[in-house]
């Protein structure tokens, strides 16, 4: 699942997800468009926040 799409869905704000994760606001917009990909330490707590529903695979086009 897309990021965009799990925050829409469950009515969170890319500046509270930013928040839960440690970055700015700027970053989750950027993660969402795709502009840029999350390192590492950021794609496990994406995993994280998400309960496994945004994986890095998501970022990649990678199909699970």
């Amino acid at each position: 699942m897309k990021l965009a799409d799990y925050l829409q869905r469950h009515s969170i704000s890319p500046a509270d997800f930013a928040k839960s994760i440690g970055v700015n606001k700027e970053t989750v917009r950027r993660y969402m468009v795709g502009d840029r990909r999350p390192d590492r330490e950021n794609l496990r707590l994406i995993a994280d926040k998400t309960n496994g529903e945004v994986t890095a695979n998501d970022f990649f086009g990678i199909a699970a």
